[in-house]
């Protein structure tokens, strides 16, 4: 019988790559694509957070790879993605997670007058850009294989009126759900998934402490009164990964415990 969470063959056990991934919903879904089998490379900008997440995976350079590298500059994400391939061979897994959401200094929404254009900038460039750039960077290899599986991590804010993301992450958020809908019409029928998946308040130590006023006020939002965690969120991205979603794509998957529903 095979083992849960295992890939039903070694063609199954793919190349992946996953944006934002030394922490949170990233790593988990780092750390659950690796128990699958898969070879997994990971980026994010911080270098620190990056080899931290490495030596924490405990596994060989034949399984994991990570690089410190900023999705919003193309010549750098090019490096990257050919050194993987020289490394294990053409990625069919993406996921888009890298993304940054400014904050006010009690944890709130930025309000909308105050928000710079440098700032603006900034998070649309990581958030969407960086998508659109890694989407555009794989797909042809993925149509050349006739094989592809891309995830891009949206957020709650993107579907709903936002209670604590300021309107820079709001509209990235809501482009990736454009993004995927646009992506997975033109690479449908090329053997390509594109989906996006929409956590809600899912704890981590970028959202904070729980007994935070910001997670309180949430909480009481969240119909089965509790917080997601990143390992839910880690199984929707490793089943969206596999084969056996072969029949889904352009869908933004809710987790939110129900704060949403569409």
């Amino acid at each position: 019988m095979l083992k849960p969470g295992k890939p039903t063959s070694k063609r199954d056990a793919r190349v992946a790559l996953v944006t934002g991934g030394a922490r949170g919903i990233g790593l988990e879904i780092v750390r659950r694509f690796l128990s699958d089998g898969h070879q997994v490379a990971f980026l994010a900008t911080n270098a620190e957070h990056v080899d931290r997440a490495r030596d924490a995976l405990r596994c060989s350079q034949e399984q994991v790879y990570a690089e410190a590298v900023d999705v919003t500059r193309p010549n750098e994400v090019r490096a990257l993605v050919e050194r993987i391939r020289a490394r294990w061979g053409e990625i069919a897994i993406l996921v888009n997670n890298a993304g940054v959401s400014p904050k006010r200094a009690d944890q709130g929404a930025p309000w909308l007058p105050q928000t710079s254009l440098e700032e603006w900038g900034r998070v649309i460039d990581v958030n969407l850009n960086g998508p659109f750039s890694l989407i555009r960077l794989l797909a042809p290899t993925m149509i050349a294989t006739g094989y592809g599986r891309i995830i891009n991590v949206g957020s709650l804010a993107g579907r709903a009126m936002p209670m604590i993301a300021g309107p820079h992450y709001t509209a990235s958020k809501a482009g990736l759900v454009g993004l995927t809908r646009a992506a997975a019409r033109d690479l449908a029928p090329h053997g390509i998934t594109v989906n996006c998946i929409a956590p809600g308040r899912v704890l981590s130590d970028l959202t904070g402490p729980p007994e935070s006023p910001v997670n309180r006020s949430a909480l009481n939002r969240i119909p089965v009164g509790r917080f997601g965690t990143a390992e839910e969120v880690a199984h929707v991205a490793a089943f969206l990964a596999s084969p056996m979603a072969g029949f889904i794509t352009g869908a933004t998957i809710d987790i939110n415990g129900g704060e949403f529903a569409a």
